[in-house]
Parts: structure tokens; C-alpha cells; sequence
């Protein structure tokens, strides 16, 4: 499968807004709905088979083309 990214949702360029839920994106879309933890989010993406699952470090740095705003979460079996 592809790699997944777990996103903080709303976006949100300043560190100081809240976030409200997380998203698992694949290929560029939002799939399996939002998740209330980012462990939620990651867990979805491991059963779903998406390897490697990255999970943005800071709010405001999700930048997909920039791997040092994700850490590779390793998913256990």
C-alpha cells in the first residue's frame, strides 16, 4: 500500500490554533474519516496496511515534500 501522513485538522499557519481532529491522507485524499487522537488516526493507517506511516512532528509543519516535519511511526503487528 502506500505511505500514509496523519494531519492535524483545521490547518493552520500559526502553532496557537487548536486542533479539532486528524486525518489520515493517502495519495493526496482524506480516507477513513477523522480520528479525536493523532494514536487513532495512526492506528487506522497501520491496519489499512499503509507503510510507512509518517505523523507530522508540529502543528504548523505538514509539508509533505519536506521530511523533516514527519516522523516514520513504526506499526506494530
Amino acid at each position: 500500500m502506500s505511505a500514509s501522513y496523519v494531519e492535524h485538522r483545521p490547518h493552520a499557519s500559526s502553532e496557537h490554533v487548536p486542533t479539532s481532529h486528524y486525518v489520515v491522507i493517502v495519495d493526496g485524499k482524506e480516507v477513513g474519516g477523522s480520528f479525536s487522537t493523532q494514536a487513532k488516526a495512526k492506528d487506522y493507517a497501520c491496519d489499512a496496511n499503509h507503510h510507512p506511516v509518517h505523523v507530522a512532528r508540529q502543528r504548523h509543519l505538514q509539508d509533505r515534500s519536506q521530511p523533516a516535519h514527519w516522523k516514520v511511526d513504526q506499526c506494530k503487528k
